[in-house]
């Protein structure tokens, strides 16, 4: 009889590490406990005393993932991986109570194990990982036999293969430390169920090997088991055809074993009879991504009305929007390169004005002083035949005139002032008025020439 099915056991490695030399550290190991296991095995007392003296030396294997940075499963073969520590010669045996996670507290078989914590960095992770006693197939005896109205594989004899480490991702179904693994997907235990027929008395739902997943909602867990798998009885040798992964408010999604695919189960729930109809099974796709991926494929689902039927369509929208885009983007930089051309014009005019401004101003300053110098040759002129105070007033003005009207309105003063300055003489003709400009003694004779 092929015992595969019974060689693998759960096993925690617990407690803080200590130091047992410069390559080793000392941690103790839960490794079973007695009687009925979940797994569809019973170990006696007689035969745990046995299985316990076969323990010295038995290697703590492990499969690390660098990338995930966790140990994974068995592997394929017992010689994969690592040999990570051993259960040393004086291994320190003891039974020891344990509460599990369900709350029931059981008994477990203990040993301390050594770690190669000075060669291999991971193998200080192993503390809380769980782990699966492995035992040698060649040495497992026994038979099924019926106890308490179930079908249990009793061992009478077998022993250890080795402790195998199981990262975080590996699924218990066992409670509390001591469990079966169910791998990554759940098909070793399936393989065995169809392999070794663990048939159960009673086709009561209790009676039944219970899987644990974490689901959404454990009534349309139990109704779509069952219309998946009619084989899952007596009658059909406990057959599983399908296991169920995720159960959502619209379909589920499980994995058919015959055609090793994954499938969307379609359903229809009638909540007056409790009951599920299944409308429609379509393959399905599982995506192997990271968090930084999974949110991409979100997005892009988010965009696409909650699915990825129209990714193609989505893509070329944004393709094309990708596409206006850049070539409003070069308008906008053609445009920007038009404003910076302009701006710079604009500056240079700006600088050219403020020069001719400048020059304006000069030129206008120096027109201004040559009209005054004009103006005051003007008042020079009229100053000897006019008053000061005259003279002075239309200083004061000066800038009111311009040089014509200012010669005109002293000349006018004059012949207002002065009239003999312009009647005839003895010939008959007007004396000119002497507007010499004269300076010293020329003025002061000039005043008093008869």
């Amino acid at each position: 009889m092929n015992i595969d099915a019974y060689k693998d056991f759960a096993v925690t490695v617990y407690g803080d590490l200590e130091p047992y030399n410069a390559v080793l550290s000392k941690a103790r190991c839960r490794v079973f406990y007695k009687y009925k296991n979940r797994n569809g095995s019973y170990i006696t007392d007689e035969f745990a005393k046995k299985l316990i003296s076969t323990i010295t030396y038995a290697p703590i294997k492990g499969i690390y993932n660098e990338f995930t940075e966790d140990y994974n499963d068995h592997g394929k073969k017992n010689d994969e991986g690592r040999i990570y520590g051993i259960v040393p010669e004086n291994y320190n045996f003891a039974w020891e109570d344990f509460t599990d996670s369900d709350g029931i507290t059981r008994t477990y078989a203990c040993v301390d194990v050594l770690l190669y914590t000075g060669i291999y960095k991971e193998a200080s992770q192993i503390i809380g990982k769980s782990q699966s006693m492995e035992l040698y197939v060649p040495s497992i005896k026994g038979d099924f036999q019926i106890i308490d109205g179930q079908k249990y594989f009793v061992y009478s004899d077998a022993c250890f293969l080795g402790l195998q480490v199981l990262g975080d991702e590996v699924e218990p179904c066992f409670e509390g430390s001591a469990f079966f693994t169910l791998y990554n997907s759940f098909k070793q235990i399936v393989e065995d169920l169809k392999q070794y027929s663990l048939n159960y008395q009673k086709d009561t739902r209790e009676d039944r090997m219970v899987i644990n997943f974490k689901l959404s909602d454990n009534e349309k867990f139990n109704l779509l088991f069952d219309q998946l798998n009619p084989n899952f009885n007596e009658d059909g040798n406990w057959t599983i055809d399908y296991s169920i992964t995720n159960v959502y408010d619209l379909y589920a999604i499980a994995y058919n074993y015959n055609d090793s695919i994954y499938e969307r189960v379609y359903y229809e729930k009638n909540d007056s009879n409790d009951t599920i109809t299944i409308t429609k099974m379509e393959q399905c796709f599982i995506v192997d991504v990271n968090e930084n991926e999974k949110k991409s494929l979100e997005t892009i689902q988010a965009l696409n009305g909650g699915n990825y039927e129209k990714a193609e369509e989505t893509f070329e929208k944004v393709s094309n929007l990708e596409e206006k885009n850049s070539q409003y983007s070069q308008k906008i930089e053609e445009q920007e390169t038009i404003i910076a051309t302009l701006t710079s014009e604009k500056t240079s005019f700006e600088q050219s004005n403020t020069e001719l401004k400048e020059q304006l101003e000069q030129l206008e300053n120096y027109k201004l002083k040559k009209e005054t110098e004009e103006k005051e040759a003007i008042l020079s002129k009229y100053a000897q035949n006019l008053d000061s105070e005259i003279i002075e007033e239309y200083r004061k003005n000066i800038t009111e005139y311009s040089i014509h009207d200012l010669d005109k309105e002293l000349a006018f003063k004059l012949v207002e002032t002065t009239p003999s300055l312009f009647t005839k003489n003895n010939n008959g003709t007007i004396p000119k008025p002497n507007l010499t400009h004269l300076d010293g003694v020329e003025a002061i004779l000039e005043k008093y020439k008869k």
